[in-house]
C-alpha cells in the first residue's frame, strides 16, 4: 500500500497541467461525441483506433465532465494498476516474493511508467490487459488470458504484440494446467470473441459511411513497410536514445544489458531446464523481438510506443537480481531487501525527476503550454462568433465544445481573405497564430480586401517568447 501511494504521488503532477497534446485532444473530443449522443459510432470521423478507451473515456467525461482530469484518469487508474500486475506476474513466474516486490518497485518507479500513465493516450491501458493477460496465463486462465489479450488490442492495435507471449507463457510453464490443445483452444475462442466485438463495432460504423479503423491507422503511420537500408543506423540510435529513460538509470541499464543475456546463456545449457529458464528466455524474447519491431518496420519513432517493454524489464531485472543472489549464496531475505533498498535509491532520483517533467520524453504537449487561455477567451465570446484555423483544430474542437462559435478551417490565407472579404460584416472573427509562425501573409491578403489584424490576446512562456497570438479580424481604419 505504501508503494502504491507513493507511485501514486509521483504521477499526479502530470494529470493536472491545463496544456494536452494533440492526440488527447482528439481523443477527448470523440469522447464527447460518444457520451453526448453527437455521434456514438464516431461514424463521422476518421478514427484510427479501436473502441475501449474511446468509451471509457466517454464514460470518464460523464461522470467528472470534460475536464482535463477526466480526459486523464483512465490512464492514471491504467497505470496505477500495472505496479500491483507487474508485481503478481514476477511472483507468479519465478515462486519468490523478491521478485514480485523488486518487479513492482521497478514499474513503479519508470520515468517512462510515470510520465505516460496520467495522459490521454490509450497505450496504459493497452499495456496494462496485456501484463494481466501474462498473468492470467502463468496461472492457468487460458480464458481470461485470451479475454485480457484481446482487451488489449481493443484498447490499441500494438496490444497484439502481447497475443504470442500470454500464448507461449500458457503453454510452455508447467503450472498451466490442462492439455496444450484445451489450452490453446480456450484461449484463441475467448480472443477471437472480444476481437470480433471489436470488428463487429467497426462494422457498423462502416455501414453508418465511416472508414475502417485499421485502414485509417495504416494511412496514419504513413503506410506500414520494412524501414530501407538507409534509416537503419538513423533508428537505431533515435530508439536507444528514448531507452535510456524507461529507467533513465546507467546503474539499472548496464544491470540489464549485462543479466538478460546472462539469463539466456544460463537457459540454453541448464539440463533440465525448469519453469525460471523458460520463463527467462520468453521475457528476454520478446524484448528482442519488439525491439526489432519497431526498429526494422517504419512505425514513427514515438517515445510512448516503448511502454510495453516497462513491465518486462521490470520483471527481468528482478529475475536477475534473484539469479545474481542465488549465484553468490545470498539466498535469504536479507541480502535481497538490501538490493531492493538500493534499487530504490538508485530509481528515486529519476522517478522525481520524471514526475516534474526534466525528461525530454512526453514532453509534446508542452509546445501547447498557454493555448487553453486562447481557449478560455474564445469560449466567452458572443453567440456566433467565428473562429479561424489552420492548426491546432483537435484542441479547438475539444476546448470549444460547448462555446457557441463557429469553427472555420481556412486552407490559405488567399482563402481566408475571401471568406472575411463576402461575411466579415456579420460577426466577430478571429484567428491564433503559434509562435512558430508568422501572420504577415494573412495580414498582406486582408489587407488587400480591407481588413487587418488585432492583436487581442498574446501568450509568453517564462523567458517572455511568444507562445501564441490571437488576433481579431477588423477592418482598416480610413
Amino acid at each position: 500500500m505504501g508503494l502504491l501511494l507513493l507511485v501514486w504521488a509521483l504521477r499526479l503532477p502530470s494529470l493536472f497541467p491545463p496544456s494536452h497534446h494533440p492526440d488527447e485532444a482528439l481523443y477527448g473530443y470523440w469522447g464527447l461525441c460518444i457520451g453526448q449522443g453527437h455521434d456514438p459510432w464516431l461514424s463521422r470521423e476518421v478514427v484510427d483506433k479501436p473502441p475501449l478507451p474511446l468509451y471509457v473515456l466517454a464514460g470518464s467525461q460523464l461522470l467528472f465532465g470534460g475536464t482535463t482530469i477526466a480526459l486523464r484518469l483512465p490512464g492514471l487508474a491504467a497505470g496505477l494498476l500495472l505496479v500491483p500486475l507487474t508485481g503478481a506476474l514476477g511472483r507468479a513466474l519465478y515462486r519468490e516474493r523478491a521478485v514480485g516486490f523488486i518487479a513492482a518497485v521497478v514499474v513503479g518507479l519508470s520515468p517512462f511508467a510515470i510520465v505516460f500513465s496520467s495522459t490521454g493516450f490509450p497505450d496504459p491501458a493497452m499495456v496494462a490487459f496485456g501484463a494481466a493477460a501474462c498473468l492470467a496465463a502463468v496461472g492457468g486462465r487460458p480464458s481470461w488470458a485470451g479475454v485480457l489479450a484481446a482487451l488489449s488490442f481493443a484498447a490499441k492495435q500494438t496490444g497484439l504484440v502481447w497475443l504470442p507471449l500470454s500464448l507461449l507463457l500458457l503453454i510452455f510453464l508447467p503450472d498451466s494446467s490442462g492439455k496444450g490443445w484445451s489450452l490453446f483452444r480456450d484461449y484463441v475462442a475467448c480472443w477471437a470473441l472480444v476481437v470480433g466485438l471489436v470488428f463487429a463495432w467497426d462494422g457498423v460504423r462502416v455501414l453508418h459511411g465511416a472508414g475502417r479503423f485499421w485502414q485509417a491507422s495504416v494511412v496514419g503511420y504513413g503506410g506500414l513497410r520494412l524501414i530501407w537500408a538507409q534509416e537503419l543506423l538513423p533508428r537505431l540510435q533515435a530508439w536507444l536514445g528514448l531507452m535510456r529513460y524507461l529507467f533513465a538509470s546507467s546503474v539499472v541499464n548496464a544491470l540489464l544489458v549485462a543479466s538478460l543475456p546472462a539469463l539466456v546463456m544460463s537457459a540454453a545449457v541448464r539440463s533440465p531446464r525448469g519453469r525460471e529458464a523458460v520463463a527467462d528466455v520468453l521475457l528476454v524474447s520478446f524484448v528482442v523481438a519488439y525491439g526489432l519491431l519497431k526498429w526494422l518496420v517504419a512505425f514513427p519513432v514515438w517515445d510512448r510506443y516503448l511502454l510495453p517493454l516497462v513491465p518486462v524489464l521490470a520483471v527481468a531485472l528482478a529475475r536477475s537480481v534473484q539469479w545474481l543472489a542465488n549465484r553468490i549464496g545470498l539466498e535469504t531475505a536479507w541480502p535481497k531487501l538490501v538490493v531492493t533498498g538500493l534499487l530504490v535509491a538508485v530509481l528515486a532520483r529519476p522517478a522525481v525527476a520524471a514526475s516534474v517533467g526534466q525528461y525530454p520524453i512526453g514532453r509534446e504537449r508542452a509546445f501547447y503550454d498557454g493555448f487553453d487561455e486562447v481557449i478560455s477567451f474564445l469560449a466567452q465570446r458572443p453567440a456566433g462568433s467565428v473562429v479561424y484555423h489552420h492548426w491546432l483544430g483537435w484542441h479547438y474542437r475539444y476546448g470549444l465544445w460547448d462555446a457557441p462559435v463557429h469553427l472555420s478551417y481556412w486552407p490559405n490565407p488567399i482563402w481566408m481573405a475571401r471568406d472575411v472579404q463576402a461575411f466579415g460584416e456579420k460577426e466577430p472573427r478571429f484567428v491564433a497564430f503559434p509562435g512558430w509562425e508568422s501572420s504577415a501573409r494573412l495580414e498582406r491578403y486582408l489587407h488587400d480586401v480591407g481588413y487587418t489584424l488585432n492583436p487581442v490576446l498574446t501568450v509568453e512562456d517564462d523567458d517572455r517568447a511568444v507562445k501564441f497570438i490571437l488576433y481579431q479580424v477588423a477592418p482598416l481604419r480610413d
